[in-house]
C-alpha cells in the first residue's frame, strides 16, 4: 500500500478524453505544488459517434495528435456525453448490499427496457425520506458505447482507466475548483446539446438527479427555431427574438424539481452551470428569475493556465475527469 501511495505522489500529469456530443476533446494537465493546473496540451477533433466504430481517418488524426503531444502509452480518464446514459431514481425496501445490487440491476433492466447482456448497470445511494426504504440512482449505458469509446482511445495510443458520465465528471471539477460546493445545499446543472442534467448536492453528497431532454443546442444559438420532434423532450418555442424567455422551459422544470425535493427543508443557495451555454447571460438570469436563486457559470476556462485558450465552459467534463487523479493524489498524501 505504501508503494502504491508513493507512485501516486510522484504523478504530475493527468489526461482525459471527452466524447462530447459536439466534439472529441483531449486534455493533459499538470498540477503544481500550489495547486495550480497547467495545461500541457488541449485539442479538439470532430464529433465521434459512439454507436459505431471510429472511422479509420478519424483514428489516424486522433493518434497523430496524441503522438505529437507525447502522450502515447499514457493512462487517461474517459467521459461520455450524458445523453448516452439512461438515468432514473428508484426506491427499494431496506436490504443488504448484495440483494440491493441484484434488485437494482433487475429494476434497471425492466425500467429501461434493456437486455442484461447489452448494457452496463451502475447505481449510487441517495437519501430516502420513506421509513424502511432506500433510494438509488440507476444508470445504464450500452456496452457497445463503452467498447467503441475504449477501442477509439486505445487505437489512438492511450490506455483508458475509467469511463464516466460527463455531467458527473464536470461536477468533480467544479467541486475542486469552486469554493463552497461541498457545504450547504447546491444545485449543479450540466447542459449538453440534447440533454441537461440537474444534480442536487447537500454538504458534498448527491441528493437528487434529473435528466431533462431538449434541443439545447438550438436554444443556445440566436435566430434559430427548435425543430426537435422528440415527444419525451421539453417543448421549446421559436427563439428568433433572443429573449431570456427562451430558457424558461428548462428553468421551470428545474423549479419543479427543487420544489419536489426541497419541500420542508432549506432552499439551495445557488445554481452552478457547466456546458457550452453556461456563460449565456440570458440563461443565468432566467434561472435566477424563475427559481429565485443566484446562478453562475463554472467558468472552466479559468480552471487551468496554458498557451491554449479554452473556449467557453465546454471543457468542464474533461477537466473534471482529469482532476480525479489529483484528488487521488491528495487522498494518498492524507493517508
Amino acid at each position: 500500500m505504501r508503494h502504491f501511495q508513493n507512485i501516486l505522489t510522484k504523478q504530475t500529469m493527468a489526461i482525459a478524453v471527452d466524447f462530447a456530443a459536439d466534439a472529441l476533446r483531449c486534455i493533459a494537465i499538470e498540477r503544481a505544488a500550489d495547486g495550480t493546473w497547467t495545461r500541457r496540451v488541449a485539442f479538439e477533433l470532430p464529433t465521434v459517434l459512439l454507436d459505431r466504430s471510429m472511422e479509420d481517418s478519424a483514428v489516424r488524426e486522433f493518434s497523430a495528435k496524441v503522438s505529437e503531444a507525447g502522450l502515447t502509452g499514457c493512462n487517461c480518464h474517459v467521459t461520455i456525453a450524458s445523453n448516452l446514459f439512461r438515468m432514473d431514481i428508484a426506491q427499494f425496501p431496506n436490504m443488504n448490499e448484495q440483494e440491493l445490487a441484484a434488485s437494482a440491476r433487475f429494476e434497471a433492466h425492466s425500467r429501461f427496457n434493456v437486455n442484461a447482456a447489452d448494457v452496463m448497470i451502475q447505481h449510487a445511494p441517495l437519501p430516502c425520506k420513506a421509513p424502511g426504504r432506500c433510494a438509488l440512482l440507476l444508470m445504464a449505458v450500452p456496452l457497445l458505447i463503452i467498447r467503441n469509446a475504449t477501442q477509439a482511445v486505445m487505437a489512438a495510443g492511450l490506455s483508458p482507466c475509467s469511463i464516466e458520465n460527463a455531467a458527473c465528471a464536470a461536477l468533480h471539477g467544479a467541486e475542486l475548483r469552486h469554493d463552497g460546493l461541498n457545504s450547504g445545499l447546491i444545485t449543479f446543472m450540466h447542459i449538453e446539446p440534447q440533454q441537461a442534467v440537474l444534480l442536487l448536492m447537500k454538504d458534498g453528497q448527491l441528493q437528487f438527479v434529473r435528466a431533462m431532454q431538449g434541443d439545447w443546442a438550438a436554444v443556445a444559438g440566436a435566430q434559430k427555431t427548435s425543430d426537435n420532434q422528440n415527444s419525451n423532450s421539453i417543448a421549446l418555442e421559436p427563439v428568433q427574438s433572443g429573449g431570456a424567455w427562451r430558457w424558461s422551459s428548462l428553468a421551470e422544470e428545474t423549479l419543479r424539481c427543487l420544489r419536489q425535493n426541497c419541500e420542508g427543508t432549506s432552499w439551495p443557495t445557488r445554481i452552478v452551470v457547466s456546458g457550452a451555454p453556461s456563460s449565456d447571460h440570458e440563461l443565468l438570469e432566467t434561472l435566477k428569475g424563475v427559481c429565485g436563486i443566484d446562478s453562475t457559470s463554472v467558468d472552466s476556462a479559468g480552471w487551468s493556465v496554458g498557451n491554449e485558450k479554452l473556449k467557453s465552459d465546454t471543457w468542464a467534463a474533461a477537466l473534471g475527469a482529469a482532476s480525479l487523479d489529483f484528488k487521488n493524489i491528495s487522498s494518498a498524501r492524507a493517508a
